[in-house]
């Protein structure tokens, strides 16, 4: 007779070598909010302007240039922190996004993505950018803290996510 012996399963063991830094912006008008359209591994998706922070930028900077390019607008000052995504994917260990409630920008969109990624750019009404984000094809990571924020949850919230399933 054999004995089995109870299986365990454990987090995957750490991978070597930084992770990624992320920033995004909510950007309000009143009762509207900037929406951006984007190719992403051939599914055209609708999410908030933002993107990787660069080799030696600091997060207000990335964050300036990031809505710059992907929207065309200003960003005169970084809003409050609203929420922050920890997430892990084989594709993209160890990322954290932070996502600022930003209102002090001007402008006209017109989109500059230099990746090619970002293919329009729109101000809707908040009801409206709810629908396009519920139904849009972004991760989970990041349309869910997105629409609970909008929902009224509490600044600050910490989010974790391994590969898009909640970790909590």
């Amino acid at each position: 007779m054999t004995a089995t012996q109870p299986t365990t399963t454990s987090a995957p063991a750490p991978v070597a070598g930084p992770g990624v830094q992320v920033v995004a912006a909510l950007l309000r008008r009143g009762d509207q909010i900037v929406l951006v359209q984007e190719q992403r591994d051939g599914q055209e998706m609708w999410s908030i302007p933002g993107g990787g922070v660069e080799r030696g930028e600091l997060l207000g900077e990335a964050l300036i240039r990031e809505v710059l390019e992907e929207t065309g607008l200003r960003l005169a000052t970084v809003g409050p922190l609203a929420y922050l995504v920890n997430t892990t994917t084989t594709r993209y260990p160890s990322t954290v996004v932070l996502t600022f409630d930003c209102t002090d920008w001007d402008g006209e969109i017109a989109v500059h993505d230099p990746d090619g990624k970002v293919t329009g750019s729109v101000l809707l009404p908040l009801d409206e950018a709810r629908r396009v984000l519920a139904s849009s094809t972004a991760s989970r990571p990041e349309i869910e803290p997105l629409l609970d924020y909008l929902d009224g949850s509490t600044a600050g919230r910490v989010w974790s996510y391994r590969e898009d399933q909640p970790a909590d």
